[in-house]
């Protein structure tokens, strides 16, 4: 999964402390007894004015000859992704920086918002994954992927952030950020291989019993 650096910074579980890995009271916090019960990252892409999106539309192609339809997607979809997304509930990493409500379809539809664009991966007319993205001034986050079980380790993940990327730089955005669970290697593995940067790690404690 693929998370909001706003969903890095803010606290979801109660006497939850979520410092920067640099912050000096994470050593403190650890010699008062503290539990580090989850590790975060957040990473930054900055594409060139005359970047190459050569390497994003090789991604997106090679979903094709695998079978993967890749499209926009519309709020007319937003019953086949609350679908998705309660199939995927369960495998989404459960930290306190990274925990997800499960959905409901009011809030599946709310994501179809102006300043959002979401993109799905079909296979044989099902859907099988799919990105939500929105803008915030002069940057887009990669809000969430998500892949069904069975079609992971294929490149649809990938797919869908370069296709993300390719469709955003048209429309003049150069910077992209996201953020993960540390556990979530596959997340982090894919945003690394599309230029990404890592520059930012939080740490998750809870207080002694």
């Amino acid at each position: 999964m693929i998370y909001t650096q706003a969903n890095l910074q803010k606290p979801l579980i109660r006497n939850t402390e979520i410092l920067r890995d640099t912050d000096p009271r994470c050593a403190e916090l650890e010699s008062l007894g503290y539990t580090l019960v989850g590790e975060s990252w957040g990473a930054r892409l900055l594409l060139e004015p005359d970047q190459d999106l050569g390497p994003y539309l090789t991604a997106v192609n090679l979903s094709f000859g695998k079978g993967i339809d890749l499209q926009e997607l519309n709020v007319e979809f937003a019953e086949s992704l609350l679908g998705l997304e309660l199939i995927n509930n369960s495998d989404y990493p459960n930290t306190p920086a990274t925990s997800r409500d499960i959905p409901t379809i009011e809030s599946i539809r709310a994501l179809w918002r102006p300043e959002n664009l979401l993109f799905g991966a079909f296979f044989e007319g099902r859907l099988v994954g799919a990105i939500s993205t929105s803008r915030r001034g002069e940057i887009v986050e990669l809000d969430f992927a998500s892949i069904l079980r069975e079609h992971r380790g294929k490149g649809i993940g990938k797919a869908l952030v370069a296709a993300a990327i390719v469709e955003w730089a048209e429309r003049g955005i150069r910077l992209f950020g996201t953020g993960g669970a540390m556990t979530n290697e596959a997340s982090l593995g894919t945003v690394r291989s599309l230029g990404f940067s890592i520059d930012e790690r939080w740490r998750s404690y809870q207080p002694p019993l």
